[in-house]
């Protein structure tokens, strides 16, 4: 079956259920980011972060980072919302992750937006506010 490109300028708005038929949702050729549940993750972080500062070990020294939460609800691939930004959460995943941070604007995709936010995909950044690092998001989550 196939993927679903999309490129060029494209601005999707309102309730758009995207299906590929047996491939994934790509933008500009990389796969478009969706909201994972915690317990999963789109890539890991550059360091854990260090609170207790040392010579304490870290309450939580996972680098594990997943995008819980989109901007967008309503764009959907598979089932399951696009990331236009939104939060993350670093940590290991048992208990819940407990560092929250930010998916920053999409630097891979200029031109497919919902919402006049451009859609993030494949090696998007997020920052992660306790510690200011970053985390590159290498895995879409689609299925």
């Amino acid at each position: 079956m196939g993927d679903l490109n999309l490129k060029g300028t494209l601005n999707l708005k309102g309730v758009l259920r995207l299906n590929p038929s047996g491939g994934k949702v790509l933008v500009g050729g990389k796969e478009a980011l969706v909201v994972l549940p915690l317990g999963q993750k789109h890539g890991d972080a550059a360091a854990p972060v260090i609170q207790p500062p040392p010579p304490a070990a870290p309450i939580n020294p996972g680098v594990g980072v997943v995008v819980f939460v989109s901007f967008n609800q309503t764009v959907t691939a598979g089932g399951v919302a696009m990331v236009t930004q939104g939060m993350v959460m670093q940590g290991n995943p048992a208990p819940p992750p407990p560092w929250p941070g930010m998916v920053q604007p999409s630097t891979n995709n200029p031109t497919v937006k919902i919402n006049n936010i451009a859609i993030n995909v494949q090696g998007d950044m997020a920052v992660i506010f306790p510690s200011g690092g970053t985390a590159t998001l290498n895995t879409s989550g689609q299925k």
